[in-house]
């Protein structure tokens, strides 16, 4: 059985590249998007990126790496991989695990267009996505519709922090809390 396990950990952290994170109770390929881009940014009063702050956390990740495999952790009803993604979850883990499959709806056309790093431990990631893709719609229910959430570019921050061991973690605050 500890080969089994063995073998499907180590399975995972060669597939997940450097998403190698601590799952709990068990043991995404990410396209790393970083920019630095001032001109393209959204609101004015967003920090700029600060060049001479790493992007990398200890497992060699950057936020955007990290966004992308806990969206896609999400998409693929990965719940273990995307709870462990998230700082300080509120909830513990059946609790969360019980929202998310109530309330799971993939997040399509999910784009990052700039990261930027502010604080050694904070960065910001500028996205666009939707909650269902639009030839989707065709059959929803109204009530259903009203859940329907689209951020088209200039699209929204997202901030992430890395946590006291020393990895990014997807927080669900904004650019300015």
């Amino acid at each position: 059985m500890r080969t089994l396990s063995a073998l499907v950990l180590m399975s995972a952290l060669v597939l997940g590249g450097c998403s190698g994170v601590q799952l709990p109770q068990e043991t995404g390929e990410a396209t790393p998007v970083v920019s630095a881009s001032q001109d393209t940014s959204l609101g004015a009063s967003v920090p700029a990126n600060d060049p001479a702050l790493s992007a990398f956390d200890l497992n060699g990740c950057t936020p955007d790496e990290v966004l992308l495999a806990y969206v896609r952790a999400r998409n693929r009803s990965d719940w273990r991989t995307a709870y462990a993604l998230v700082a300080s979850p509120k909830d513990d883990y059946p609790t969360q695990l019980a929202i998310w499959n109530d309330s799971a709806t993939p997040m399509d056309d999910f784009t990052i267009y700039e990261t930027r790093i502010v604080e050694a431990d904070r960065a910001l990631v500028r996205v666009s996505y939707s909650t269902i893709g639009f030839s989707s719609l065709e059959g929803v229910p109204p009530e259903e519709q009203r859940g329907l959430v689209v951020v088209r570019d200039p699209g929204e921050w997202w901030v992430l922090e890395k946590q006291d061991d020393g990895l990014w973690a997807v927080t669900f605050k904004g650019p300015f809390d």
